[in-house]
């Protein structure tokens, strides 16, 4: 009985792993499934490189959904289990807790889509960099970094972990201030920038052939693919005459008129769900027209998005910046406001004391805010681009209420 109590989260965790499983362990394909299917090289390498060897190991797909399946479970209880031994929580604070992380792998478990691989690996990193703020050692350190490349790897979305990393890891030097400290940091942040890269690159080169064939596909989906489409919908048919160019010109005037018609820019907004349902009507419009124009300017299509998108935004960036913050508000506004109000809390009070808790808040509320900023500004709304964050950040608001209610009882 006294081991069954001892590990009773595992048991639980398993079981509900186990639970899932044999409810359906199909693979669910979705929009993007394809790209890692066939290894798009608009993607990290990682999760493609999983499904081609899992496929040549057990011959179904599966695999990859009790593989990922098994990583979030593990991902549950390695967290739990590093939040209960520092914060020593009571069994029931701990099976509240690992149910709670649960809960997004109940709909997101056999999609066939890095989010459930990246969640697992979330749990993690979190769980593996709270213990580097409490117990700095050579073990903790190469665990935290061996997952940072992992998700860089996964999601191209991670990248906002770079300045994270580099803003916890000066807090760590504060709060254990010696020379040796110093030198891991700077050890371990040089190797996962290095890491990252060269695997990234090799990954490139060795499929240099399909890079060629793809190259379009690349230059399609570009760093200005969806700035361009907030460009678009924050103006209008009139401002087409900051450009000089006649195609480009008939081409914006093309897509303005289309998208009135539809209701699809700022101008129609009405209500939580418009830009959504605009983010569409404008992709799917413009896809052809831009790589139609690029093949005529001779250009890619980077430069064609990049182009209208620079000219649009400088002339509407109050619309823009209102646009943000309208996307912010309109999906998990709750999620940037509770955040920074605990980042700027626990920057204060880190600076006073110098504390490991406040240094775990810091990194919380930063990876929370990064998370939703890139995807608000780089990306399209979605709740499973947030669950990476946002259930990590509850299960540790719980605990600092449930505490505070200890303390004043």
């Amino acid at each position: 009985m006294r081991n069954i109590k001892n590990n009773l989260i595992e048991i639980i965790t398993i079981a509900g792993v186990l639970i899932l499983l044999f409810y359906s362990s199909e693979p669910i394909m979705r929009g993007d499934s394809m790209r890692y299917l066939h290894k798009s090289l608009i993607d990290p390498p990682m999760y493609s490189s999983i499904i081609f060897i899992i496929q040549w190991l057990f011959g179904s797909l599966n695999a990859v959904v009790i593989l990922q399946s098994i990583l979030i479970g593990v991902g549950i209880i390695y967290l739990t289990r590093t939040i209960s031994n520092i914060f020593y929580l009571s069994e029931i604070m701990k099976i509240f807790i690992s149910f709670f992380l649960f809960l997004p792998i109940i709909k997101f478990y056999n999609y066939l889509l890095t989010e459930p691989i990246s969640y697992a690996f979330s749990l993690l990193l979190v769980g593996s960099l709270i213990k580097l703020i409490y117990k700095f050692n050579r073990v903790n350190l190469i665990w935290s970094a061996v997952f940072i490349i992992s998700l860089l790897l996964l999601r191209k979305q991670f990248i906002i972990l770079y300045p994270i990393i580099l803003l916890l890891y000066i807090g760590i030097f504060f709060i254990n201030k010696s020379k040796k400290t110093l030198v891991l940091l700077v050890i371990s942040f040089v190797s996962i920038l290095v890491t990252h890269i060269s695997l990234v690159s090799i990954d490139k080169h060795l499929n240099q052939n399909s890079l060629d064939k793809k190259s379009s596909l690349i230059d399609k989906y570009g760093p200005f693919y969806f700035i361009y489409i907030d460009a678009i919908y924050i103006s209008s048919a009139k401002d087409t005459k900051l450009f000089d160019n006649q195609n480009e010109q008939k081409m914006l005037l093309n897509i303005f008129k289309e998208m009135k018609s539809q209701k699809s820019l700022i101008e129609h907004y009405n209500g939580r769900g418009h830009y959504g349902l605009s983010f569409n009507n404008i992709r799917f419009y413009s896809d052809n027209l831009i790589e139609n124009l690029a093949k005529q300017e001779n250009t890619n299509i980077t430069n064609i998005q990049k182009k209208i998108s620079f000219k649009l935004l400088k002339a509407n960036f109050g619309k823009y910046i209102k646009h943000i913050f309208k996307k912010f508000y309109d999906s998990t506004w709750l999620f940037i406001f509770l955040p920074f109000a605990m980042l700027i809390a626990a920057l204060i009070n880190f600076l006073k004391h110098k504390s490991q808790l406040t240094l775990v808040i810091i990194f919380l509320s930063s990876f929370a805010l990064a998370n939703h900023s890139m995807v608000y500004i780089f990306g399209r709304v979605q709740p499973r681009y947030f669950i990476y964050t946002d259930f990590i950040l509850l299960v540790f608001i719980f605990l600092f209420f449930a505490n505070f209610l200890k303390k004043s009882k």
